[in-house]
């Protein structure tokens, strides 16, 4: 922001009145609609966000601040693809869009960024660089895999983590849209064969567009491959379910299990078998497919959340006036039922971002029945506040098992802090020299 500080409200103030004018253009209503900002969580990020409600404020334009993780997008706006993609653009602006991409669609943003730069686990510096790369490129795969990608969007760097794409096809694909279905990969694209297209055809999706002709197939949009399609319109008829109405299908009713779902739909799943002649293993497939792509959870949660003996619920934010104090968060404390996100997990626990300007550490002994195995990056829990150092570091514990911190514990932890490499303002601090000092000590 303009050091001048009300400058900065400001120009804050012209950009929200503007969005607000763009909205009532586009939906012909003159009420103010909140407007969502993207907010990375570097150094100053608590004072950005005062910034930012001062400037609701004053416009009259109700905003939601949403904090996201910003490792590694300052590493990536200097990059040649990044001045590539924004040949106008300075780094500070390209960085933005990154930060804002995350919180729209966070896999292919990260996709981009080195490994290193990821502030993810605790070693990363003292591994081979090709090592890190190769691992980041076989995590983003299996990711894509999981969830798919937009054919219409998705940047080249996650659309070449398809299976069976090489980075040819992928530029020929990126020429061709915007592709009306997934027909259209094996139809128009030069050099996409029916093999290829076999391969990569699931984790391509093509969103429906109400502008496009009817004709569409609603089916393109989830990760029901093309072959399966006639199985999936059957399927979809005897369960009453609506790609059109994803209230059709309510999650909290859906069997979790395999065996659960294969004893609740047993005579679908037997009809559907005998009918198409195919296993009933494929006809569960299909029906797994549907219910991921109708309920869209994410992956990485579906077990986990199962394993939190805390959680969320019932938790609230931190209010602004703890956030951006660290003496009336220390007075404050022990607190309970805050909101956070999982920033980063290592051996000894978690770090935790609960709005304020250091994150806490969650460490395993404040975990209760949790196993540490259940947490993973960017997952929201619910903790409590238990201490606050005198230089700001923060001690948790896992919301519900209402602890009370430990001195010796506290110690200890302190001290586990300062060797992992995680920096609590943020950034992550390099660990060439404390994997230089661990090398040595092996070698003695």
């Amino acid at each position: 922001f303009l050091p001048n500080r009300e400058a900065g409200v400001q120009k804050l103030v012209s950009l929200l009145q503007a969005m607000h004018c763009y909205q009532e253009k586009e939906t012909g209503s003159k009420d103010k609609d909140s407007v969502t900002v993207a907010l990375g969580n570097g150094h100053g990020s608590q004072d950005a966000r005062a910034l930012i409600q001062d400037a609701s404020g004053k416009s009259g334009v109700p905003v939601d601040v949403e904090m996201v993780n910003e490792a590694g997008a300052s590493v990536w706006s200097v990059t040649e693809d990044a001045f590539r993609e924004f040949p106008n653009q300075s780094a500070a602006s390209i960085a933005s869009v990154s930060i804002g991409r995350r919180f729209q669609n966070a896999l292919p943003e990260l996709v981009k960024i080195p490994p290193r730069s990821l502030g993810l686990g605790m070693y990363q510096h003292d591994l081979n660089e090709k090592v890190l790369d190769e691992k980041l490129h076989y995590a983003a795969v299996n990711a894509v895999a999981e969830v798919g990608v937009d054919g219409n969007s998705c940047s080249i760097q996650i659309l070449e983590k398809v299976p069976g794409l090489t980075k040819k096809l992928c530029e020929r694909i990126i020429e061709a849209r915007p592709l009306k279905s997934r027909s259209d990969l094996r139809d128009r694209i030069s050099g996409l064969g029916a093999k290829t297209f076999e391969n990569c055809a699931a984790f391509i999706r093509i969103q429906n567009d109400k502008k496009r002709a009817s004709s569409v197939e609603p089916l393109d949009a989830t990760m029901v491959h093309p072959e399966s399609y006639s199985v999936a319109r059957f399927i979809l008829k005897e369960l009453r379910w609506s790609l059109d109405e994803r209230s059709s299908i309510y999650a909290g009713e859906i069997p979790r299990s395999t065996e659960e779902r294969q004893e609740k739909w047993k005579g679908i799943i037997e009809a559907v078998s005998n009918k198409f002649t195919i296993s009933q293993d494929r006809v569960l497939s299909v029906i797994d497919h549907l219910i991921v792509s109708m309920t869209n959870p994410d992956p990485r949660l579906v077990d986990c959340n199962a394993k939190i003996c805390g959680g969320a619920k019932g938790c609230q934010p931190l209010p602004s006036n703890l956030s951006n104090s660290s003496q009336e968060l220390q007075a404050a404390t022990p607190l309970r039922g805050v909101i956070g996100t999982v920033r980063n997990v290592v051996d000894f626990g978690a770090f935790v971002d609960i709005g304020t300007e250091n994150d806490g550490l969650l460490h395993v002994s404040k975990l209760g029945s949790t196993p540490l195995s259940a947490l993973v990056v960017g997952q929201e829990l619910g903790v409590d506040i238990l201490a606050v150092s005198s230089d700001n570091r923060i001690s948790l514990g896992m919301n519900g098992l209402n602890l009370l911190p430990d001195p010796v514990r506290a110690k200890r932890a302190n001290k586990e802090w300062s060797s992992s490499g995680h920096s609590s303002k943020r950034g992550f601090k390099t660990m060439a020299t404390s994997g230089r000092k661990r090398q040595r000590t092996r070698k003695n």
